[in-house]
C-alpha cells in the first residue's frame, strides 16, 4: 500500500482519537475503522499496528483495541444546533440514523433536533426558504434526490447544510453517501464464494439501480443466475415464499433496502424457514436481529447509525476548523 496513504490514515486515527476518546475507552474495530476513514481492511489493520508500535492504542484479544492516550481539549459547541430533516418515511431508517447524530455530538454540547418532511415541492426556491427559515445551524438532509436548487439557496445563505445523498449537478454540496456499487460488488463476491448458483436480488425499487449493476457485475462473467424480485408486488411475495422452502443450499438472497428486509423477515418467520445464504446491504443496526429468526441478517454496508455519525463528524469538523473535511463529497 502506499506510504502516503497509511501516514494519512494513522493521522485521521490519532485525530479521532485524541478528539472523542479518553484513556481506557475502546476504540472502533479494524472494520469500523476501514468504514469510517474510507480505507481498506489492509490498511486498517497496518494503521492498527502502526498506532500500537506508537503506544497509541493497545489491541486486546477478545476485549477489543484499547486508547492510551490523552484527549486534546474539546471545543464546547454547546451553542450549536444541528436538525435531521428526513424525506424518507422509514422510521426505522431515520430514527436510526438519528440516534447515530445524538450520539456523536452529545460529547460537544451540541442540541439536536429531528424533523419529519411534510414540503411538497422539495426541489423548489420555496423549499430552500424553508430550511433557511428553521432555527439551527446546521442541517443534515436526508434522501432528497431533486433538491439541488434549495440546497444551493441554503449555502447561498449561509447555512451549513450536509446531505445523504451526492447531487452530480451540485458538486459544492458537502455530502456522506454509501457506496451502493462498491458494497453490492463486495455482496457478489461473497455469495460467488460461497459457490451459490443462483441469486434472488430482493427490493422495493425499480431493477435497474446502483446496488443490483454492483451484484450483477461481480457475478455476470460467472455464469451465475440472477433475478430481480420486486417486493412491492403480490405475486413476487408469493413467489419467494415458495422459494425459500426449496432446496436452497445452491440459492443467495441479497436485499437491497431496509422495507425489503422486513417484508422478507416477516415472510421467513410466517414459512417458520430462513435460507443459509442471505446477505443484506444495510439495516438500522450490525448486532439487529428480527424476532422470530434464529441469527441476525449479515449486511454489506455502514448501519444507518454508523451514517449518522459520518455526517454529523462532517459538520463537528466544519464548526471546530472552519472548513469542511475533504474530499468534500465522499462513500462510505
Amino acid at each position: 500500500m502506499p506510504k502516503k496513504v497509511l501516514s494519512s490514515a494513522c493521522r485521521a486515527i490519532t485525530t479521532d482519537i485524541k478528539n472523542n476518546y479518553e484513556p481506557g475507552d475502546r476504540y472502533l474495530t479494524i472494520k469500523e475503522i476501514a468504514e469510517k476513514f474510507g480505507i481498506s481492511i489492509q490498511t486498517a489493520q497496518k494503521a492498527v499496528t502502526n498506532l500500537a508500535i506508537d503506544g497509541v492504542i493497545t489491541p486486546r484479544p477478545k476485549v477489543g483495541i484499547i486508547v492510551n492516550i490523552q484527549p486534546e481539549h474539546r471545543e464546547d459547541l454547546s451553542d450549536k444546533k444541528i436538525i435531521v430533516i428526513s424525506n424518507k418515511q422509514d422510521g426505522h431508517f431515520y430514527s436510526s440514523v438519528y440516534e447515530g447524530v445524538k450520539y456523536n455530538v452529545e460529547k460537544y454540547g451540541v442540541k439536536t433536533e429531528f424533523l419529519l418532511n411534510t414540503y411538497e415541492d422539495t426541489s423548489s426556491l420555496g423549499f430552500g426558504e424553508f430550511l433557511v427559515s428553521l432555527d439551527t445551524d446546521g442541517i443534515i438532509a436526508l434522501s432528497f434526490f431533486n433538491s439541488a436548487l434549495p440546497f444551493y439557496h441554503c449555502m447561498r445563505e449561509g447555512r451549513d447544510i450536509i446531505s445523504d445523498t451526492i447531487l452530480d449537478n451540485l458538486p459544492t454540496l458537502p455530502c456522506v453517501q454509501t457506496a451502493n456499487y462498491q458494497h453490492s460488488y463486495e455482496a457478489g463476491l461473497k455469495f460467488a464464494a460461497r459457490e451459490c448458483r443462483h441469486i434472488f436480488v430482493l427490493g422495493n425499487y425499480q431493477k435497474d439501480n446502483p446496488r443490483f449493476r454492483g451484484i450483477s457485475d461481480a457475478l455476470g462473467k460467472r455464469g451465475t443466475d440472477i433475478s430481480y424480485l420486486c417486493l412491492s408486488y403480490p405475486s413476487t411475495i408469493g413467489l419467494l415464499a415458495d422459494t425459500i422452502h426449496g432446496d436452497t443450499s445452491q440459492f443467495g438472497f441479497f436485499i437491497t433496502d431496509f422495507a425489503a428486509e422486513y417484508m422478507f423477515a416477516s415472510i421467513c418467520i410466517t414459512e417458520g424457514c430462513f435460507p443459509e445464504n442471505v446477505l443484506a446491504y444495510d439495516a438500522e443496526d450490525e448486532l439487529f436481529r428480527f424476532k422470530g429468526l434464529r441469527k441476525p441478517i449479515e449486511t454489506v454496508a455502514p448501519s444507518f447509525k454508523q451514517l449518522g455519525i459520518a455526517l454529523s463528524d462532517t459538520l463537528i469538523m466544519k464548526w471546530r476548523t472552519g472548513s469542511f473535511p475533504q474530499p468534500l463529497q465522499k462513500k462510505i
